[in-house]
């Protein structure tokens, strides 16, 4: 009796530590991080090896529901240059007075000509010269009031930009700005001739599975830097572009968004193509990104406008893991510590499904 006892003592423990080390474990990290910084609403998706493996929902989401993206934008638009530059159409070294040719013939010239020799890669790495984000000034309270944010509008932002002057000299410093990948999200247009919606879904975002991505019908103005809605399965799909040897990211590409050089941001980290990059001896790199959308204007031209969310994705590349968060409300603090929650339980899952 004594033996059997010990057996089913050992089975149960063996058990319970299966149970705490399976992929389970990162929607528990997830949540526990949702209730210490008060959020009430949201999803989480895990995919492992190139297919979702774990979702997870609160708060009334719908586990396919098509949610907004904020910053996470960038990433599809800075996939979506690389392959322009894939295709020979551009190159990290094309400048903004070269890329926006065209453009420029309509908005007139920037007012600070140190734009014009601007280069692609310092846009993707924001070196572009910019401070704050592009809207400030009442620019885009006094657009939304007159005009509606459903279309990308890029013209109009650009006369909001090329009216100021840089504040710092491109090229010296990272400053991250919506600004830069306002300016990528037109080269994009100009480059494939085609609206940067149409051609970053044909080029890059059906191949790779998200073909439920589309820009925000109610937020097309911020397109290129903030403007992308999907469910949260297809921009894990999406972010598989980052995993070693994915095909949506040419070896050109790979190449500059591995190295650090130029783009250093501190802590062994970079920025590249629309996220953060810290290279490593497997796996080849950490990628990650945080984005957070917080805006209420009562008296809009399309109706009150009123949005508070925030998002991460990030993926550890030695486990092939890439983990994507969506939460409501957004908060100015406590999003710090889901990096490190959801990193934690992912490299203590011994067992993927």
């Amino acid at each position: 009796m004594r033996l059997l006892s010990l057996f089913v003592l050992l089975f149960v423990s063996a058990a319970g530590t299966a149970a705490a080390q399976g992929v389970e474990d990162i929607e528990q990290a997830w949540r526990g991080w949702m209730e210490k910084t008060q959020r009430t609403r949201g999803g989480l998706v895990v995919m492992h090896a190139g297919r979702p493996v774990h979702e997870a929902t609160m708060g009334g989401l719908a586990p396919d529901a098509s949610v907004p993206y904020a910053s996470l934008s960038k990433a599809v638009t800075g996939v979506c240059i690389a392959t322009l530059i894939e295709r020979g159409t551009l190159s990290f070294e094309t400048p903004v007075s070269q890329a926006l040719a065209r453009t420029i013939a309509r908005t007139g010239l920037p007012v600070d000509p140190r734009l014009l020799p601007v280069t692609v890669s310092e846009l993707l790495v924001h070196r572009g010269g910019f401070g704050s984000s592009i809207g400030s000034d009442g620019d885009m309270a006094n657009w939304l009031w007159r005009n509606s944010g459903g279309r990308t509008a890029f013209d109009e932002q650009l006369r909001w930009l090329f009216a100021r002057r840089l504040q710092y000299q491109p090229g010296e410093r990272f400053e991250y700005s919506n600004a830069n990948y306002l300016i990528l999200g037109a080269i994009i247009e100009e480059a494939a001739g085609q609206p940067y919606e149409r051609y970053c879904k044909d080029a890059m975002l059906t191949p790779l599975g998200a073909r439920a991505a589309r820009l925000d019908p109610a937020w097309r103005i911020l397109s290129s830097y903030g403007g992308w809605r999907m469910p949260l399965a297809d921009y894990a799909r999406f972010y598989q572009a980052f995993a070693q040897g994915n095909p949506a990211i040419g070896p050109r590409a790979r190449q500059w968004m591995m190295s650090p050089e130029g783009k250093q941001v501190g802590g062994g980290a970079h920025y590249g193509l629309g996220t953060f990059v810290r290279p490593t001896p497997r796996g080849g790199g950490n990628f990650w990104h945080a984005g957070r959308w917080v805006y209420d204007l009562r008296n809009a031209h399309d109706g009150p406008l009123h949005v508070s969310y925030s998002t991460f994705a990030v993926r550890p590349g030695a486990l092939d893991v890439n983990m994507v968060s969506y939460a409501e409300p957004g908060r100015e603090q406590g999003d710090g510590g889901l990096d490190g929650a959801l990193g934690n339980a992912a490299r203590g899952v011994k067992r993927w499904p």
